[in-house]
């Protein structure tokens, strides 16, 4: 089970153990939690391509945690993101304690954070409830 961090530790868990990070869903955070997922892939058992992809397409869901999981400018929850690696395959999910809102019909200049996404994962699956938003991102080793 992965061990839960604040942002304050200055320890990271490293690469096989499972990383565990939450922080409150807002903007400033997501670079703090992004940091902490880069420190974790690093090392000599990923392309620095594939890390790249990697933490491009967490914070991606992150930034979607901030900007879409909770209604109004007073709203706020929180933000965890996981990963571990095991049987070949890396999972990194993104999970809030929000609402899902459907994607608009005409999204304009935004709405293509999913299809990024998957263009640099090899799997996105979404689950979301009353308890909140999960996304998972999967990449074979």
């Amino acid at each position: 089970m992965p061990t839960s961090q604040s942002l304050g530790d200055t320890d990271v868990a490293q690469w096989p153990d499972p990383l565990r990070v939450s922080a409150a869903a807002h903007g400033s955070q997501v670079r703090v939690v992004r940091r902490r997922l880069s420190r974790w892939l690093q090392g000599d058992h990923l392309d620095p391509d594939v890390v790249d992809d990697l933490v491009m397409a967490a914070s991606e869901a992150l930034e979607n945690c901030c900007d879409h999981a909770f209604h109004g400018a007073s709203a706020s929850g929180t933000m965890t993101l996981t990963a571990h690696a095991a049987d070949a395959t890396l999972v990194i999910t993104v999970a809030d304690d929000g609402c899902w809102q459907e994607a608009p019909t005409e999204p304009g200049v935004r709405g293509r954070g999913l299809a990024m996404m998957r263009e640099l994962v090899d799997d996105v699956v979404i689950e979301s409830g009353p308890q909140g938003t999960h996304l998972a991102l999967t990449h074979h080793l």
